[in-house]
C-alpha cells in the first residue's frame, strides 16, 4: 500500500472537492468550494516550501489568492442579493 503524504493527500482531495463544489449553482456550496481550495492550496504552498520548490510555491500561492478572491466575490453577491428588490 502506498502511504498517504500528510500534506499532498489532503491537498489533492481538497482541490478536487473544491472543483466539484464551485461548479454548483448554489452560492453556499460554491462558497464551500472556495474554502476547500483555500485550505488545499495552502497545504500545497507548505509542501512546496518544505521541498524547496519555488515554482510550485508561486503557482499555488497565486491559486490561494484567486481562491480567496473567489470566496470574497461569492460573499459580495450574497450580500447584494439580500438587499436587492
Amino acid at each position: 500500500m502506498i502511504p498517504v503524504d500528510p500534506l499532498q493527500g489532503p491537498a489533492v482531495v481538497l482541490g478536487m472537492a473544491g472543483a466539484a463544489l464551485v461548479a454548483s449553482r448554489s452560492q453556499g456550496i460554491r462558497r464551500a468550494g472556495f474554502g476547500a481550495w483555500i485550505v488545499g492550496n495552502l497545504l500545497w504552498v507548505i509542501y512546496a516550501t518544505v521541498e524547496g520548490n519555488a515554482y510550485m510555491m508561486t503557482l499555488f500561492g497565486f491559486y490561494w489568492v484567486t481562491a480567496a478572491l473567489g470566496l470574497m466575490n461569492t460573499r459580495e453577491r450574497e450580500a447584494t442579493a439580500r438587499f436587492a428588490p
